[in-house]
């Protein structure tokens, strides 16, 4: 009797071990994108706004990257990990970047998350940014900033925007050799516009360059009936003694389920006095995507 007792508790034992394997998360895989906005009529480009892209590799390798705004100025940071057996990943460190010769922005950050499911995450980031001008310096922390990111798989689903509805996702441009760039969309209470968006990009430049930066289209853009929105932005910089036209585009699709959409960006740099172009940056129409 004890021995059948043993072989009854091991078979137990077994098929416990079984089960617990059976529904352990899949390990997740691709591209994720998504970030954080606060409401109008906070500064978009100031704290609290995050955007963050992840890539799920074999193994469980996770690359990372991610643009973080204090009220000083933005910072951009990368790093590598691993993801646990439970879906979480963590990172921290310290990243220095040179926008310009006389500007130096050095970033210590910390962010951690968890993956939910293959096709979600979510986390946090917090960091403080020093921004050195010849010399001068001044720093800003970002708080504890709670992100989400999407691996967009959905559809649009049925149209139209859900009331403060959140849409999170990626677009077809990517960095060399890291993620796809991020998006995040946030809906307006009563569903009506997008009151904020921001995604990651990069433009080509007629002197071989490439920028990389933020972007967002204009603030409380309008949503139709049919969840359909294009925007479009024009606008003069004078630096010094050039002149920047801007041309930004921006359209969307949203749906019950996710989003699609694409953007485009120029500039052209012109001298004031002759009127002369020294430098035009493109990025061409990019397509993106998101689920809520």
């Amino acid at each position: 009797m004890r021995f059948a007792a043993t072989i009854s508790a091991g078979s137990a034992a077994l098929l416990l071990a079984a089960t617990a394997v059976a529904e352990a998360p899949s390990p997740p895989r691709g591209n994720f994108g998504g970030g954080a906005l606060v409401a109008p009529p906070r500064d978009i480009l100031g704290r609290g706004n995050v955007i963050v892209a992840l890539r799920a590799l074999p193994l469980r390798k996770l690359d990372i990257e991610a643009t973080v705004r204090g009220n000083c100025a933005g910072g951009d940071l990368s790093a590598a990990t691993k993801i646990a057996q439970d879906g979480s990943f963590s990172v921290k460190g310290t990243a220095t970047q040179e926008p310009s010769p006389a500007i130096k922005i050095t970033t210590t950050y910390t962010l951690s998350g968890r993956f939910t499911s293959p096709n979600e995450a979510s986390g946090t980031v917090s960091a403080t940014i020093e921004r050195s001008n010849e010399g001068r310096r001044t720093s800003c922390r970002t708080g504890r900033v709670a992100f989400a990111v999407r691996r967009p798989v959905t559809g649009v689903g049925r149209p139209g925007a859900p009331k403060a509805a959140r849409y999170y996702g990626t677009s077809s441009q990517k960095t060399a050799g890291g993620p796809n760039r991020p998006i995040v969309l946030r809906v307006s209470a009563d569903g009506r516009r997008i009151s904020r968006a921001l995604f990651g990009e990069s433009v080509r430049c007629s002197d071989g360059r490439v920028a990389i930066g933020v972007e967002a289209p204009r603030t409380n853009i309008r949503i139709s009936s049919r969840g359909i929105v294009r925007d479009r932005d024009r606008y003069k910089i004078t630096e010094g003694e050039t002149i920047v036209s801007v041309d930004d585009r921006f359209t969307a699709e949203l749906g019950s389920r996710g989003a699609r959409g694409t953007f485009s960006l120029s500039d052209r740099t012109t001298d004031r006095a002759s009127g002369r172009t020294i430098q035009t940056c493109k990025s061409g129409t990019i397509r993106w995507r998101a689920s809520r």
